[in-house]
């Protein structure tokens, strides 16, 4: 990302950086930004992942990543005011039928009997 950053985006850092530089303001503004980009998001939620993985287990926890658009798609709804469509309805539903599907279903039995067993 850093040699997209020079190749692409260089003129438009630099201007920025003097601005901001120049601005105290706006350089108020961006410590904050900085911090929680830094510590929240690379740092603390990662951490909080892999720990929830651990006690959830890899089915579920699955499960629950492969929810993360439809989260999306309901959060912008309510705190957006976005629209969702007749499309947008009948993939939500498939995937919450996909869900009630995947977690009402019976666990593989590990011994079952064969040389290799589907678990």
């Amino acid at each position: 990302s850093i040699l997209l950053l020079a190749a692409f985006g260089y003129q438009d850092t630099v201007d920025y950086a003097a601005t901001v530089s120049s601005s105290p303001e706006q350089l108020k503004l961006l410590i904050p930004i900085i911090l929680w980009s830094g510590v929240a998001v690379n740092a603390v939620a990662p951490y909080l992942q892999v720990g929830g993985q651990q006690a959830v287990g890899p089915t579920r926890c699955q499960t629950i990543y492969a929810s993360q658009p439809l989260w999306a798609g309901i959060m912008s709804y309510v705190f957006l005011g976005e629209t969702v469509g007749m499309q947008g309805l009948a993939g939500g539903l498939a995937f919450l039928s996909a869900l009630f599907l995947a977690a009402t279903s019976e666990a593989p039995d590990p011994d079952c009997g064969e040389v290799t067993c589907e678990v």
